[in-house]
Formats: structure tokens, sequence, C-alpha cells
């Protein structure tokens, strides 16, 4: 398995979104690296930018730089030729992680790959997904999974609805090449549960710095109590 870190440095909405600290002197990029390196090896894991002046990141945590063509960081560049430019430029024929800094709370990386492992080779890709159990409308305002009045239901009741995640995606070399694509022809959907994050406006940066740190202090007590 190699990984491959989409750590691009023109963030529009967050001014270098990816590498600006986030948490005790550790940006998104560190906190992804640092997790990933927990399950992968160094010489596995490639963080894919098209500014050189970030190469610093992966040298600090010795892991490989990729230089990406600024064409395949601009916002109307089509997602196909995004992944298949991002992934060629990743050596070996092995299954890809693609994967994202935006959600920093995703932490179930052992698990994920150990599923993708015992999985039947029928499967292209594995996507990761919370299954939500929530009161939603469509765009009529009729109900999903639901009625009004007596036909209301409890939440534990619910039918779920799956929010896709873009953040982690397990992707084979071939799916790639076909499909381009995060989710390929036969995707595995791997449910997950922890809380979870898309960082994009100011607003869901610290919305998210809050619920990390939270987390984090809590898990540095107690292996150090």
């Amino acid at each position: 398995m190699k990984a491959v870190i989409l750590g691009k440095a023109s963030s529009v909405r967050i001014k270098e979104k990816n590498y600006k600290e986030f948490y005790k002197g550790l940006s998104l990029s560190d906190i992804l690296i640092e997790k990933l390196e927990r399950v992968l090896d160094k010489k596995d894991i490639f963080l894919s930018c098209e500014d050189e002046k970030f190469q610093y990141v992966a040298e600090k945590w010795g892991i490989n730089f990729i230089h990406r063509d600024k064409r395949l960081t601009l916002l109307e560049t089509n997602t196909v030729d995004v992944v298949k430019g991002v992934c060629k430029d990743v050596p070996g024929d092995d299954d890809i992680l693609y994967c994202s800094c935006m959600d920093p709370l995703f932490n179930d990386y052992e698990t994920m790959f150990e599923t993708w492992n015992n999985l039947d080779s029928d499967y292209d890709s594995l996507n990761v997904i919370y299954p939500k159990k929530n009161y939603y409308l469509n765009q009529n305002h009729n109900p999903l999974g639901f009625g009004f009045g007596r036909w209301h239901k409890y939440s534990q009741f619910l039918p779920p609805i799956y929010q896709v995640s873009w953040a982690n995606v397990i992707l084979t070399r071939d799916c790639i090449d076909r499909c381009g694509y995060m989710i390929g022809e036969n995707p595995f959907w791997y449910d997950a549960y922890n809380p979870t994050v898309d960082i994009d406006t100011e607003d869901d940066w610290e919305l998210a710095q809050v619920i990390y740190g939270y987390y984090r202090d809590k898990y540095e007590k107690s292996i150090n109590p």
C-alpha cells in the first residue's frame, strides 16, 4: 500500500490551510502524516504539493515529496484529471490510499487497511461513509424515512442516510486507470462512526480545532496520567 497526501498549498478559502498551525505547532499535514506513519513505512508515504517551499514538511517526517503540476490544483480542472495526474507520480503497482488533510478526526487506518486486505479481490475501491439517522426532507419538503403525525418514527428506527467522505479512499491501480475517480465500479462501503469534519471555511477550521484538541488532549492524558 502506498499513500498519497493531497497537500496543495493554494487553498482558496483558508490560506495555506494544509500547512498553517492547527494544534500545538502541528499543521493538518503534520497530523495526517503522524497517523499514516503508524501504519505505513515512511518510504510508502508521498506528499503531493505544487509549491516546493513545503518540501521541508516531507523532509521533516522522512517521507517522499512529489511536485504536483499546478494545473492539478485548480478548481476548474476535472476531478478525473486530478486523480489520474496525482496517482501517476506514485511509483509501483500496489494500491493507493488517496487522502487529504480535511478531516483530522479520522483515525481508523489500521482497521480500514485490515478490512481492505481481507476483501474479495473483485472490489476496486474502499470508500468511507458515515451512517446518519436524522430527520431529513427532500427537495419538496417531504420526509425521508419517516412520516408526519402518527407516522413519525423515533430516530433510532430511522433508515440510515449515508454521508460520503472524500478524505480517505483506497484505490487499485486498475480502478485509477479505468475510472480515474475516488469511487470505483465495485466499491466497498466502509462504515465509520467517529466524529467527522470537513474543513472548508474558517468556521469549520475553528470548530475542528476545538473538537480535535479535546480528543487529542484526552488521549495524551490517558497515556501520560
